[in-house]
């Protein structure tokens, strides 16, 4: 009976050994970055068009520019970082553009991230991309690195709505 015991606790240690090891990081990520998606799209419509050359002083980017930052610099990490190629864009000036191109621009820098990540392995997310400067990432590092980034610039969206007395987006897990 004993002998039965160890067995089975030996089989059931492996079999939750070989489930940890199957987590698709990737697959998870999805949903948390199509919430970021939508929280920071949220937050983009909610300042009036009129109110997007706002900015709190002079040498700070305006709204629109925070939002503009927040899509060049997802494209530029992405094909850096998880891509491994060289970027050729750059950040344009949101003062010559609308809202609604803002916005596009927006969801077409979260979309291209997001339908990427569908692609990729856990194996290839170990593996190292791009330095970051200092210290090399693996790629799933580099993709909380991006959320990061993307987090602290609509932060500051949130701030520029609040001072512009305008309620920001309910934020919250329903």
């Amino acid at each position: 009976m004993k002998k039965n015991s160890y067995i089975f606790i030996v089989l059931v240690l492996v079999a939750v050994s070989v489930k940890a090891q199957d987590f698709d990081f990737a697959k998870n990520q999805i949903k948390v970055w199509e919430l970021a998606k939508q929280r920071t799209v949220e937050v983009a419509k909610a300042m009036p068009e009129s109110k997007y050359s706002y900015s709190p002083t002079s040498d700070v980017k305006s709204f629109g520019q925070q939002i503009i930052h927040i899509a060049n610099s997802m494209l530029s990490m992405h094909t850096r970082f998880i891509l491994g190629e060289n970027y050729s864009g750059r950040e344009k000036d949101a003062s010559t553009m609308t809202k609604q191109q803002i916005i596009n621009d927006l969801e077409t820098a979260f979309d291209t991230v997001i339908n990427d990540m569908k692609t990729l392995s856990d194996a290839a997310l170990k593996t190292t991309g791009k330095s970051h400067g200092a210290f090399p990432l693996t790629k799933w590092q580099s993709l909380l690195f991006m959320r990061d980034h993307i987090t602290n610039h609509r932060a500051k969206t949130v701030l520029y709505l609040r001072l512009n007395n305008i309620t920001p987006p309910r934020y919250g897990f329903n």
